[in-house]
């Protein structure tokens, strides 16, 4: 049998009958063959426990995992406000779930936990975790240092944070029945596989390089010893009253913070400013370090698709030439939001590279676990904003 995927996506107004649908469409797919786990992704739109309540009607005790999302990435391309479902049965493939709360508490305890219990349960050699976060609650960067010191610090991992429609709006994760928002959740994928992952942005650095001179944490104090706010006072001649809250956030959406990954590169991470302290300090959704060089950042519409066709390639090239079974994609919702519509331009040109009938799996993030840009080292994962990332699995 080896490995079959279901995909289903339902756009359909009540919260029940489109997690049936979507499940029910998935569940069709895989040939009658029993269901191995269920991973979802659901508009923030729906009433989210109506909606798994549809699809464990149709998947019952299967294992499910997932989160919230502002659109759904599949075969049938990009769908905003859509619930997704995707239905793997394998023979090849062992899963195994976990779950780590009180993100806002510690990040970083949350991530070693959900990956604890995930490795703890698993069966036949560990190839991969994918795992989702609370977006806005914690440190990211954290979240995957946690379950790195589960899984070690070169383990595949890749995911990413729930999306919502807002920064003030909710986001979700799920495992199972459990409806969490201040958690994460993760699936270890084990068994007799390949995995080959790229990551890309496309983000284009703009202005002079500025030098973070004082942070701790997932907060930046000082930018060239200035208070940190007065970066984007400065470039978009704003007062620090209209970019208070979720004004520096929309902002920071198009224009993040990038920092200078190494010498002699032109990769940069990037980091979005969810909030403004009283004091002028940026709260980040990730953390960066003292002395790094940074810019602020924009995107270009063609870079950004021509970056999905980079990514693509190096998930390719990491396979080895091993023939591709499925693929798990993850593009962040700054993309999907600079690209509006023409985000399927995006898909398409990652289904062109791997081939248009292989199924795809993949949601629209709030930033992105995934190898390092660079390519320096294609094991160590990163947490980045603004970027795609492909996994392709190969049996």
């Amino acid at each position: 049998m080896a490995t079959v995927i279901g995909t289903g996506i339902s756009t359909k107004l009540n919260s029940f009958a489109a997690g049936k649908e979507a499940a029910l469409s998935a569940y069709s797919q895989i040939e009658k063959k029993d269901p191995s786990i269920v991973i979802t992704f659901i508009s923030p739109i729906y009433d989210q426990r109506e909606a798994i309540k549809g699809i464990k009607y149709i998947t019952k005790d299967t294992p499910l995992i997932g989160c919230s999302s502002i659109g759904s990435i599949s075969n049938y391309g990009s769908r905003a406000d859509s619930i997704a479902v995707f239905i793997i049965s394998s023979n090849s493939i062992a899963f195994s779930c976990g779950i780590g709360r009180n993100v806002s508490k510690s990040s970083r305890s949350a991530g070693h936990e959900a990956a604890k219990q995930a490795s703890n349960s698993s069966h036949g050699i560990k190839q991969s975790y994918l795992m989702f976060s609370s977006s806005t609650s914690g440190n990211s960067s954290d979240i995957l240092r946690g379950s790195q010191e589960a899984l070690g610090t070169v383990f595949p991992v890749i995911g990413g944070g729930s999306s919502g429609r807002s920064y003030v709006g909710k986001t979700y994760q799920y495992i199972n029945s459990e409806i969490e928002t201040d958690s994460v959740t993760g699936v270890l994928l084990s068994g007799d596989l390949k995995v080959g992952m790229g990551q890309a942005s496309g983000w284009q650095p703009i202005g002079k390089p500025h030098k973070v001179t004082k942070a701790k944490y997932n907060i930046i104090k000082e930018i060239d010893k200035r208070i940190a706010v007065e970066i984007y006072e400065d470039y978009f001649e704003k007062s620090f009253e209209e970019l208070k809250n979720k004004k520096i956030f929309d902002l920071g959406l198009s224009y993040p913070i990038g920092e200078h990954m190494a010498d002699k590169t032109t990769d940069y991470i990037t980091r979005v400013p969810l909030k403004i302290e009283d004091n002028g300090e940026l709260v980040l959704n990730a953390g960066i370090e003292e002395e790094k060089d940074i810019s602020l950042m924009i995107g270009d519409k063609d870079i950004v698709i021509e970056s999905a066709k980079e990514a693509a390639a190096k998930a390719i090239d990491a396979l080895r030439g091993a023939p591709i079974k499925f693929a798990i994609i993850f593009s962040d919702i700054s993309r999907m939001l600079l690209l509006r519509r023409d985000a399927y331009k995006e898909i398409d040109a990652i289904k062109e590279a791997i081939g248009k009938k292989t199924p795809v799996i993949g949601c629209y993030t709030f930033g992105e676990y995934a190898p390092s840009i660079s390519g320096d080292d294609r094991s160590q994962c990163l947490f980045n904003n603004h970027s795609v990332s492909i996994t392709l699995f190969s049996e």
